[in-house]
């Protein structure tokens, strides 16, 4: 098998392997793209479903080794591929739900989730809705819209696999969201006292290793729960005025009810400036693991320049979207709370040198989960499962025979 450099994919499939394309439509009529590979000639009673929230996982990487064991294998995405600007992941249940079912209407009567990176909390969210009994599922959105989860078909797994996951893309911002940011329509005013990237802070020139005194990291982690809170009140006041124009349109002035209409179904974007600002990443003895300074979000080069360039996480969206994915204190999907409800067969793999979900955070998740039959293992390798060293094995040959051996021995 030939990897690629690329954070999922691989190169190409094995020439015994079909890779074929799966058209689906969720309960509400919203189209995604799912790649189904098999062995040829051979139907699958085992499926496993890999999904991300918003990355293109259609050629996963792990999918190769467990295709090639006699396992279906539906790589899919959501309705939100590449643009989570109003990504909402209580519609994203709707989406995993067609993959699902797509698996159990094929014969696959066995079926896995699979979680990596962002996965996971969208993988288990789903497990624990698709199990609660359909009255006591979730009605609304983060951001208050009606969500039809008890009526939905949402086919069980039997199993969960877990790889290089963290609790959730709330969590997640509130970890890497700049503090230091003091006018969210500028990018370039900055509190220097809560600036990581401020020398008089402990910061040294990339790559050399930072060092943050411990109560001014306290501080800082505190001002950037502080500041998701912030960006949290002004989307909730957003929704809240434009629901509570919805009550002036049966007015009979038919200018109250145009200028009501219009802010009724105006979206405005929430610009979220400096996403990439977790100490961590300079600081090696912050959690200490077997990383590499930097991010894998800027590979390579100093944080700073992607903590201020245009490609981070979370940067437009929309004040619902938000709520839903990226608020640490408003979104749903919380791997944490929705692992605490699932019990089945589950598989969780860490990586040595992960750069975003460190030590703590992966042992958080895995105590979270009260399964009896509970497997935890790691892989010598980065977030995206790539060597650490130059000279090292291929870190995803070693998840393919971690995976074959869980799978086979259970089921």
């Amino acid at each position: 098998m030939k990897y690629t450099g690329l954070p999922f994919s691989f190169d190409a499939p094995p020439e015994d392997l079909e890779m074929r394309f799966v058209p689906l439509r969720s309960s509400d009529g919203v189209d995604s793209i799912a790649v189904l590979y098999v062995k040829k000639n051979h139907q699958p009673t085992i499926g496993v479903v890999i999904v991300h929230p918003r990355g293109d996982y259609s050629r996963f990487y792990a999918a190769p080794g467990m295709a090639r064991q006699g396992i279906g294998v539906l790589c899919m995405n959501t309705r939100y591929l590449n643009n989570d600007i109003d990504a909402q992941q209580e519609r994203m249940l709707l989406d995993v739900a067609g993959g699902m079912r797509y698996l159990r209407d094929n014969g696959m009567t066995t079926r896995i989730i699979f979680g990596n990176s962002g996965g996971g909390s969208l993988t288990t969210f789903y497990q624990w809705q698709a199990q609660s009994d359909p009255g006591d599922r979730l009605s609304a959105t983060a951001g208050g819209d009606r969500l039809p989860l008890d009526r939905e078909d949402m086919p069980l797994a039997q199993g969960q696999i877990h790889v290089a996951v963290h609790v959730g893309e709330g969590h997640f911002m509130a970890k890497a969201i700049d503090p230091a940011v003091v006018d969210e329509t500028d990018p370039v005013p900055t509190d220097l006292e809560l600036d990581m990237y401020n020398p008089a802070n402990g910061r040294r020139p990339f790559p050399e290793p930072s060092t943050y005194d411990r109560d001014w990291l306290a501080r800082y982690r505190t001002a950037q729960n502080e500041r998701c809170d912030r960006i949290d009140a002004v989307a909730k006041e957003i929704i809240a005025r434009r629901k509570g124009e919805s009550s002036k349109t049966d007015s009979t002035d038919p200018e109250v009810v145009f200028t009501a209409e219009r802010v009724r179904r105006a979206s405005p974007y929430l610009v979220i400036y400096r996403t990439l600002a977790d100490p961590a990443y300079l600081d090696p003895s912050i959690d200490p693991s077997d990383r590499n300074l930097g991010t894998s979000f800027a590979e390579g080069i100093d944080p700073l320049i992607g903590n201020y360039g245009m490609n981070g996480l979370g940067r437009c969206m929309t004040p619902r979207g938000w709520l839903s994915t990226w608020s640490p204190r408003s979104t749903q999907a919380d791997m944490r709370k929705s692992l605490s409800h699932i019990q089945i067969p589950s598989l969780f793999v860490s990586a040595s040198g992960d750069s975003e979900i460190l030590p703590g955070e992966f042992k958080e998740i895995v105590d979270s989960s009260p399964a009896t039959d509970k497997t935890v293992t790691q892989v010598e390798a980065s977030h995206y499962l790539r060597p650490l060293h130059e000279d090292d094995a291929d870190p995803r040959v070693a998840l393919d025979g971690i995976l074959d051996e869980w799978i086979s021995s259970r089921f």
